[in-house]
């Protein structure tokens, strides 16, 4: 099921959208007079009280100053979060910085939290099968929920 569970950027496993399961983390650095957001993961949360707690958090000490749950990525109030990191709008003075170092990157992990089936076609990506169906495709056909549902099934080009 698509925007449910994600792949841990730590151990592999999967995380759930579950309150109590799913952390993103993220670095910051000071640019300019604000801060940029970059490297973001999505981790298991450290729930010490569990009988076996998961230990993907990377922490403060790698540099990892950053986090929220992971359930307040999703739906249209995550993305509303995300697209306030691009620009405050026009109901708080125009445009603005974005807050993010690397867009590619935070483009990335907005469609693994927004968009059907990215999460689970993102390991078929570097499949020679992917890129020979792919490769004359426009800008955003490949990222249409329904091509990546048919990348995650193995179904592409059938």
């Amino acid at each position: 099921m698509p925007l449910q569970a994600w792949l841990c950027d730590v151990c592999g496993e999967l995380v759930t959208s579950h309150p109590n399961n799913g952390l993103v983390v993220w670095r910051t650095d000071r640019a300019g007079d604000g801060f940029r957001k970059y490297d973001f993961k999505i981790v298991h949360k450290t729930i010490d009280s569990d009988p076996e707690p998961q230990r993907c958090d990377p922490g403060s000490s790698e540099g990892y100053h950053s986090s929220l749950d992971l359930k307040l990525f999703l739906g249209p109030n995550g993305l509303a979060m995300l697209l306030s990191w691009l620009s405050i709008g026009p109901l708080k003075g125009g445009g603005s910085a974005p807050q993010v170092e690397n867009m590619d990157e935070f483009v990335d992990f907005v469609r693994r939290v927004q968009t059907p089936y990215y999460e689970e076609a993102r390991s078929r990506f570097d499949e020679e099968k992917t890129h020979h169906w792919l490769g004359d495709a426009n800008e955003y056909h490949p990222y249409l929920p329904e091509t990546l549902r048919r990348i995650a099934d193995g179904t592409f080009g059938e």
